[in-house]
């Protein structure tokens, strides 16, 4: 568009302004030359680079007056400039384009017809409409609350020091009421009044004059969240769409060491803003609050460069900024940074291998990228991590095992596809040239306060080599009351594990807690009485007293060698972790018919079809019958989050599904079962850790006849449920009853 000599003001990137008259106007020209005024004394003409121009203003023309507006226009926007100054403006075309956008002032009393707003000189684009109103439009907020929020934040305005004391349980009403006597008959104020006689203190009274000033200052948003009729996040979600600007999950992204070193920790500790990545020379910043425009500046000052914002909500960046300058729960975990570079002499290592090979991945942003990702592994609590490549065009895609479910990371650029597994190899010890079979190995490092240890496994596949990296932590064994284990369940077992001698298996599939159900129940009989000796591969969890052996197959050691020279060691208990072949079961019941109390797992999926499996591999059943004394079944299943599951109406698929599954018990089905709805501590998910689902089968004269005569699994089943036992499925029902899970979750583990 030209505009010849027409009446304008310049607004500058510093907050300054120019007015004269404009010769002629491109937004894309490279340059603006302004005139002088009429009857001005400056310079005759003036030319300014478009880079320090934010902002050129058309000079209203006499009788102009704002556009008649309807309900179909877009919705006008405040535009927020350097120095302060902000204009309410019909936009004409698009806000967010590169370049800028034309806008007509709105206000009568504006001195312009029309106004150009470049895209570089623009702090923030503001929906002028009431962040309640939009909250009530979007569905997030019901218009009776928005009223109670509005109320609320009146009578916290109105509210007296004496209030808030009260409220925050800093005095009683009795003094209360004595230091208001005091002071209607002095006429001193009160919180002198509550000191002088010995009330209040005068940290107290500070605090509540603090709290009074805070409450003064608050905004509707702030308060409809402490009300909790809005969440956290539909109130960030809210203002990110009133400022045009992005929401961001920060629970759902990586964060780039480099956009952190790129911002002074002054900064992002003071403004609490958390700089996230640099992708093609711009930073990206996450904020809560968009009018936070002070420390954009401060940042771009700087820092040269473009800076782009998004928002995000304030108790995810503040934990984030705390974890990023080694504050509070996070100065744990960046004191493991050194650890996780793994030199011997640091990181525990207990193998003397030449650290050498560390040397050949000196990249050090990519020795960053691999800490990052073990790190937030460990601050899920993620039981394994994926590493895939997708070959040289597609990111590499990075997944963590969180409660069972695999959950997305953000991708790694598919340049770094090679230096990351090259590095996990190196950590891991193994070949980095090999890379056409299957490798395993182990990275071991210390925390503070424990060990951590990732058993690591290489797959060629066609879009590169994959790393799969399960998380094992030198954990301690939990108590067996937090098993979550039925009454009978409960009390067989410890029945079971106080016997002399006999077998106790533990079955289920890889991840369903076998391990974690054996050392809750060596913790019921470890004591100085009694030698215990364990097999494990690898030991995960450790106890004081028992004597922990690791085996290891590849040298030949392994569960049947163990149980040999256990038997060799005096034995009181055995635990082998898992009785993978016919010679190891063999010589677990040889084991416990002379006189030991024999611990094991086994990869089944039922209490029933264990005893027949068993059997199958060619074991004695009269032998393997007189040495069985139960078979615990389990499954892990994810648990229902406590901050967001509530009772809704069950349907009619789902009664009957449930009615079935607890048989005798179906009395206790109700209308109404329990589901997670989705909250900030779960993201969204419903769902938050895991909880075991049981079937305990004891072997009684009955069953160990039935094991004689090489029954079948289901007359094996019939005759454990007459005897007492509970299916997987009734237990996992009885769990959805009492809201520690729900239907949907037991029948994903449970065979009907």
């Amino acid at each position: 568009m030209d505009v010849e000599l027409r009446a304008a003001t310049v607004g500058l990137m510093d907050g300054g302004e120019v007015s004269g008259r404009l010769r002629a106007f491109e937004p894309a020209a490279p340059e603006i030359e302004l005139a002088a005024e009429a009857n001005g004394d400056g310079p005759m003409a003036r030319r300014l680079p478009a880079g320090a121009v934010a902002w050129v203003g058309l000079a209203r023309g006499p009788g102009s007056v704002p556009p008649e507006r309807s309900e179909r226009d877009a919705p006008p926007l405040r535009v927020h400039l350097p120095g302060g100054r902000s204009l309410v403006v019909a936009p004409e075309g698009d806000p967010h384009d590169l370049l800028g956008f034309w806008g007509t002032p709105l206000d009568y009393e504006s001195r312009f017809e029309r106004v150009y707003f470049f895209a570089h000189g623009r702090k923030a684009l503001e929906r002028e409409q009431r962040l309640g109103e939009m909250l009530v439009v979007e569905g997030a907020l019901a218009v009776q609350d928005l009223a109670r929020g509005l109320d609320r934040q009146a009578a916290l305005r109105r509210q007296r020091i004496g209030e808030i004391l009260l409220e925050q349980k800093r005095i009683e009403a009795p003094a209360l009421d004595r230091g208001l006597e005091l002071h209607r008959r002095r006429g001193a104020r009160l919180g002198d009044v509550l000191i002088e006689a010995g009330l209040a203190s005068r940290d107290d009274i500070e605090a509540a004059l603090r709290e009074q000033s805070l409450h003064r200052g608050r905004r509707i948003g702030e308060i409809l969240v402490e009300m909790g009729v809005v969440s956290e996040r539909a109130l960030a979600e809210t203002l990110a769409r009133k400022f045009h600007l992005p929401f961001v999950d920060l629970d759902r992204c990586l964060i780039d060491p480099a956009a952190m070193s790129a911002v002074p920790q002054a900064i992002v500790q003071q403004h609490q803003v958390l700089p996230l990545e640099i992708d093609g020379g711009q930073l990206t910043v996450a904020l809560a609050d968009p009018l936070n425009t002070r420390a954009i500046d401060l940042i771009r000052f700087h820092r040269a460069g473009p800076v782009r914002e998004v928002v995000a909500m304030p108790s995810q960046i503040e934990r984030y900024v705390r974890r990023a300058l080694g504050e509070a729960e996070e100065a744990e975990l960046d004191a493991g940074l050194a650890e996780l570079g793994l030199e011997a002499a640091a990181s525990g290592v207990e193998d003397d291998a030449d650290d050498a090979h560390v040397s050949q991945e000196s990249d050090n942003a990519v020795i960053q990228l691999v800490n990052q990702i073990l790190l937030e592994a460990v601050r899920r609590g993620a039981s394994d991590v994926h590493v895939e490549p997708n070959g040289p065009n597609a990111p590499v895609r990075v997944r963590f095992r969180v409660d069972g479910e695999c959950q997305s990371m953000p991708g790694v650029p598919a340049s770094l596809r090679k230096a990351l597994v090259s590095r996990l190899k190196i950590m891991a010890r193994l070949d980095i040239a090999e890379r056409r079979k299957p490798q395993d190995g182990k990275i071991r490092f210390r925390l503070p306060e424990r060990m951590l240890e990732l058993r690591v496994a290489t797959l060629p596949t066609v879009g590169g080599e994959d790393v799969v990296l399960r998380l094992l932590s030198g954990s301690k064994p939990y108590p067996i009351h937090q098993l979550a284990l039925s009454e009978r369940n409960r009390r067989e077992l410890e029945r079971l594990v106080h016997q002399p001698y006999g077998l106790v298996l533990c079955v289920g599939p890889t991840g369903s807690g076998k391990s974690t159900t054996l050392h809750a129940l060596l913790g019921l009989i470890n004591g100085a009485d009694r030698k215990i000796w364990t097999a494990e591969d690898p030991v995960e969890i450790t106890q004081a007293g028992l004597r922990q052996v690791q085996v290891q197959p590849k040298i030949g050691f392994g569960f049947a060698e163990a149980m040999r020279a256990f038997l060799r060691a005096d034995p009181d208990v055995i635990m082998i972790g898992e009785m993978r072949d016919r010679e190891a079961a063999a010589i677990a019941i040889e084991a416990s018919l002379t006189g030991h109390l024999v611990l094991s797992t086994l990869h089944t999926n039922s209490a029933s079809e264990t005893v027949v499996r068993l059997v199958e591999m060619g074991l004695d059943p009269f032998s393997f019958g007189d040495a069985l004394l139960g078979v615990l079944a389990q499954r892990l299943v994810r648990r229902l989050c406590e901050g967001c599951r509530s009772l809704e109406p069950a349907s009619e698929a789902d009664r009957e599904t449930l009615a079935a599954a607890l048989g005798d018990e179906r009395d206790a089905l109700g209308q109404l079962v329990w589901r997670g709805r989705g909250c900030e501590t779960c993201r969204g998910t419903g769902y938050r850790g895991r909880v075991a689902i049981h079937e305990l089968l004891v072997v009684d004269d009955a069953l160990r006849l039935a094991i004689h005569g090489r029954a079948s699994a289901d007359r094996i089943r019939e005759q454990a449920l007459a005897g007492g036992m509970k299916t997987l499925l009734e237990d996992g029902a009885r769990k959805c009853l009492d809201g520690s899970t729900d239907l949907k979750e037991v029948l994903g583990a449970c065979i009907r």
